[in-house]
Formats: structure tokens, sequence, C-alpha cells
């Protein structure tokens, strides 16, 4: 690229210079004309101040090109001071560019493309193979993921009779396919490499590369793996494995079957995280999950269900739940927080009991109830 730039600025001089050598041609010119005019009759008068001024015009003209060539050499001198360390900032190194002028394009150009060819054919190349490797790689990792859920899952009980497996297709999404196909089309066939597949190659590289830059948007899309998967879940009959129904999406289903889905496909990836689907690891351990008021608008078939799912994995809950839903998890737990607050709210207390203790003061409580009642 910096060779390149030399010689486009070394053009840039040569227009200057015939400019230069046109006008001196014409100051000399005008010089010798104006002499003349000085000898001849009273009428040439107009015309000599005529030539007087084109030639101060030209003049200044010079001074500006002189200018405007010099800036050009102090910059070059900048952009390459390896290269340019005895070149004087002067219009005097006008000669001494056009001298490096033709050693480029005599003797380094050629070896830059060279140099050049051997770079596309390596670097170029092997940095979108990279590219596309990591990506292939990072959705071979999702689907990895996929299936260890998919061992978790076996473990629950979706019905009776049933349970849930999760899938991972391939996209059908028009523009990720498009950008996975203009992927495998920057890379030639190993067997079929040669300079024009190789050329190829780099115009399409060039072109997608291109399309980065000036397209945030679709760059985000297509560069994220996870559009790269269209996920579903299908429930399976545990008897013969085959499938009872097929959610592609949530879309359709009432609010009690997506929150039922969604505690499955959450207690799967809890047993996950605690390595549950590993024999050798369900030892006593201590596998501790918070529940934030998960249940505070769930119906409480689905609560029930999700308790029990936590209860299969064995799992030490943290459930914090509003009064009205404390009977759903009443028969899941040991002991219980009852946390309270004065009518002013400036007196919060916090009263540990076991489950038993808790009982108790309930049915205290309700006798009391039904008396002042």
């Amino acid at each position: 690229m910096a060779d390149l730039s030399i010689i486009n600025r070394q053009k840039g001089f040569n227009q200057q210079i015939v400019f230069v050598r046109e006008f001196v041609a014409c100051h000399q010119c005008s010089g010798f004309i104006m002499v003349n005019l000085k000898c001849t009759t009273t009428e040439t008068g107009l015309a000599e101040r005529a030539y007087n001024n084109s030639a101060k015009s030209l003049s200044a003209n010079l001074n500006k090109l002189e200018n405007s060539v010099v800036a050009q050499i102090v910059n070059f001198k900048r952009d390459y001071p390896q290269d340019t360390g005895d070149l004087d900032s002067s219009i005097a190194a006008v000669g001494e560019c056009r001298r490096m002028l033709e050693r480029i394009e005599r003797d380094d150009l050629p070896a830059h493309r060279q140099r050049f060819k051997q770079w596309l054919d390596g670097k170029v190349l092997e940095s979108i193979i990279g590219f596309k490797g990591a990506l292939d790689t990072q959705v071979d990792t999702i689907r990895e993921s996929v299936e260890t859920l998919n061992r978790s899952l076996r473990l629950i009980d979706y019905t009776a009779a049933t349970y849930i497996r999760l899938r991972a297709d391939p996209t059908r999404d028009t523009e990720v396919r498009d950008f996975r196909h203009q992927l495998r089309a920057c890379i030639p066939d190993v067997g079929q490499r040669n300079a024009e597949s190789n050329e190829a190659s780099f115009q399409r590289i060039r072109a997608l590369i291109e399309r980065f830059e000036k397209e945030q948007r679709w760059t985000d899309k297509v560069s994220d793996v996870r559009n790269w998967l269209d996920f579903a879940a299908e429930e399976r009959y545990r008897e013969d494995d085959k499938e009872k129904n097929f959610y592609s999406d949530s879309s359709g289903k009432s609010g009690g079957q997506k929150a039922k889905l969604a505690y499955t496909i959450l207690a799967s990836a809890i047993a996950y995280q605690y390595g549950l689907d590993q024999e050798e690891q369900r030892t006593r351990t201590f596998r501790f999950v918070v529940v934030d008021e998960a249940f505070s608008k769930s119906d409480e078939d689905n609560a029930r269900y999700a308790m029990n799912l936590f209860k299969q994995l064995n799992l030490q809950l943290l459930v914090v739940t509003p009064l009205d839903k404390t009977h759903v998890v009443e028969p899941y737990i040991a002991s219980c927080h009852f946390v309270s607050n004065s009518v002013d709210e400036n007196d919060s207390r916090v009263a540990n009991l076991t489950i038993r203790e808790y009982y108790e003061q309930k049915a205290t409580f309700e006798q009391l109830a039904r008396a002042e009642a």
C-alpha cells in the first residue's frame, strides 16, 4: 500500500512539473515580447500592461504550485521516513522523486505484486477459513449443549407417560442461509486452487467485508450463530419414543402450557449446571436454587409441577412467595422465614419456623379468626 501511494504522489508531481515548465516557457516568451514592446510606439502600452498582468498571475500560480509540491514532499517524508531520510524538503527534490518512481516501477512493484499474491494465497484464505471454522465450532457447541440438556430432560417427567426433547435445526432464515453460502463460496476447493480461483475467492471475500462494514444490522444477525439454528421442543412417549406433540414456539399455547414447558426446560438447565445427568455425581451435594416469586402469577397446577421437578432433582430451594401462595409450597419445605412489617412499614421482622411450628402457628391463627368471626 505504501508503494502504491508513492506512485500516485509521483504522478501528481509529474503533472505539476509539466505545468511549471509551460509557465517558464510562457514567462520567457512574455519577457521577450515586453522588451520589444518598449521599443515600439505608445499604442502598444495597453498590450504591455496586459502581458505584465499575465506574468504576475502566472508567477502567483507558480508559487502556489511550488508550495503544493513541497507540501506533498513533506507529507511523503512524514509518512515514509525510512525511505526518504536523505530527501530534501524543497522543489529541488522533484528529480529524486522521479528517480524513486522509476526504481519502484522497475524493481519494487513486481516484487510487491508477487508478495501480495503470496499473502492472498496464504493469509487471506487462512483467515477466512479460520473465521468460518470458529463460527462452525460455536454452532457445534450449541448443539452439544442441547444434547446435554436432553439427557437431563430425559430424567424429568413432563407427564406421567411423556418427556421433553429439544431440537436445534438449521434455520430457514434467508439472510442467514445466504450468508453461509457466501462464506463457503469464499473458500476454493483444495484440489482446484490456482491463480484464477484465488483471485475469484479474493473478490468474494472483499465483497463480504465491504458488506460487513456497511450493514451493521445484517452483520450482527448473520455473525450471531444462535440465529443459525431454529429451536423447537418435542413431547415424546417414554414407552416407544414416538412423538406426541411438537412445539416450534410458544405461540398458540395457553399460559399454563407455556409455563409448564418453561419450567421443564429451566429444570433441565439446572440439572445441566449441577451435572445431575451424570450418575456418578448424583451423591449428597449442595444444589441450592433461589426461586423469587416465580409462582405469584402462575396457576397452582403448574406451580406444583415445578416444585415436583425441583424435588425430583433433589435441589435445595429457597422459595420467596406471597402469603396467598404459601399453601402451594408448604408440602415441599422443611422450614420457613415469615417476614412481617408494621402498619407504618417501619418495623420489619423475620420469624424463623420449622414447618411443624409453622403449621401450629397457622392453626392457632385460624382458630382465633374463627372465634372472632
